[in-house]
């Protein structure tokens, strides 16, 4: 339950790397104190991992963005997600701090 409720409409996210370590710290920080028969058993990820075996959130996110460019590149040519995507940036930028 926790999982569909961080990932919610991530296909959309500007996610930089910085982002993905953050999402993986806080998905340990969710799973992590895990307790059996009275005693704190997980000492590694890669315990975790084990026990948890749909844990990588952040491989979640990357398949995720990966099947909505694949839908994205289906759609027809009249939709205006396809138009954003498909655009040429026209102009230039000026330099500096905008303002």
């Amino acid at each position: 339950m926790v999982k569909p409720a961080a990932v919610f409409w991530n296909e959309t996210w500007a996610v930089t790397e910085v982002d993905m370590k953050r999402l993986g710290e806080w998905e340990r920080k969710i799973y992590g104190p895990v307790v059996k028969q009275g005693m704190w058993e997980i000492e590694t990820d890669q315990e975790l991992r084990e026990l948890y075996t749909d844990l990588d959130i952040t491989s979640d996110t990357r398949k995720n963005r990966l099947e909505w460019v694949g839908h994205v590149v289906r759609l027809d040519q009249v939709r205006r997600v396809k138009k954003i995507i498909e655009s040429e940036p026209e102009g230039s930028r000026r330099r500096g701090r905008p303002g």
